[in-house]
């Protein structure tokens, strides 16, 4: 099993964390493929690092405007072509996350061909995908899947699209996703969905084994405050949001006042005596 990423220069901060993680509980390092590092960014890497040319009609740093609101979402359209890549010389399977991913455990999975993570909408609640049904931050490979490769890297040449949302429209030619329990057959390949909250989890719960730190989580100055943070065990989740509000929870703001009301009873204690 081997872990696979890919990532330019904005992401060099994520890639170090996410190679330290593989390093840790694979043993070996992970491999990168390089869409715009630096050269010394790519000697401080703990990582196999390979250099790759994306078909241009992929245009994989572009954006794609697909939501109502004309919120643009990156292309990221470079991963079929890294897959294609991997499995000419290698015949191991892998698993392929995005560079602002982390390992919180080993992860291994068989019994399957091809494997995804979905996250089913909550029971009475729509959700409009525009973005694809699937999370494709996670991907595993068991074997080359070369027909899904090559449907994959054809709808990701096209204009209004993402890498997510080529996969999610491939796989929907077979894939009925209220059945995400089941496995299921795409074209002769077995898929697996996998739970997004244990396998590409960007709420970052204590519970994951692939934490995820997608949008403003992997911004510099949030995401070392983050990783310092997992280190140190504390709950990620919550401190994000004390990030991303810019004030504490309600409960260390309660603890500090109190804590502030026995000091200074303490004091008063201590000049009295």
């Amino acid at each position: 099993m081997n872990v696979v990423s890919a990532g330019d220069a904005s992401f060099f901060h994520c890639l170090k964390e996410l190679a330290e993680s593989v390093r840790k509980f694979y043993g070996k390092p992970i491999i990168i493929y390089d869409i715009g590092l630096t050269e010394e960014q790519r000697k401080q890497l703990d990582a196999d690092v390979v250099s790759i040319s994306i078909d241009e009609l992929a245009d994989c740093k572009g954006k794609s405007y697909l939501s109502p609101e004309g919120i643009p979402s990156t292309r990221a359209t470079h991963k079929p072509f890294c897959v294609e890549h991997y499995f000419e010389k290698y015949d191991e399977p892998m698993i392929l996350v995005d560079a602002d991913c982390l390992f919180t455990e080993k992860v291994e999975e068989s019994g399957f061909d091809v494997g995804v993570t979905y996250a089913p909408p909550r029971k009475g609640k729509q959700i409009y995908y525009y973005n694809g049904v699937i999370n494709s931050g996670v991907i595993f490979f068991n074997n080359p899947a070369t027909k899904l490769l090559q449907r994959w890297a054809e709808e990701c040449r096209k204009k209004d699209t993402t890498d997510q949302k080529a996969l999610s429209d491939v796989l929907e030619e077979t894939i009925v996703w209220e059945r995400y329990k089941l496995i299921q057959n795409w074209h002769g390949l077995k898929i697996k969905i996998f739970d997004p909250a244990i396998y590409n989890d960007h709420h970052l719960t204590k519970k994951s084994k692939i934490l995820h730190f997608i949008t403003s989580k992997h911004r510099k100055d949030i995401y070392e405050k983050l990783i310092e943070g997992y280190k140190q065990g504390k709950d990620i989740r919550k401190l994000f949001r004390e990030i991303k509000r810019g004030r504490k929870s309600r409960t260390k703001l309660m603890k500090e006042k109190l804590s502030a009301v026995f000091g200074r009873i303490n004091k008063h204690q201590i000049l009295s005596s």
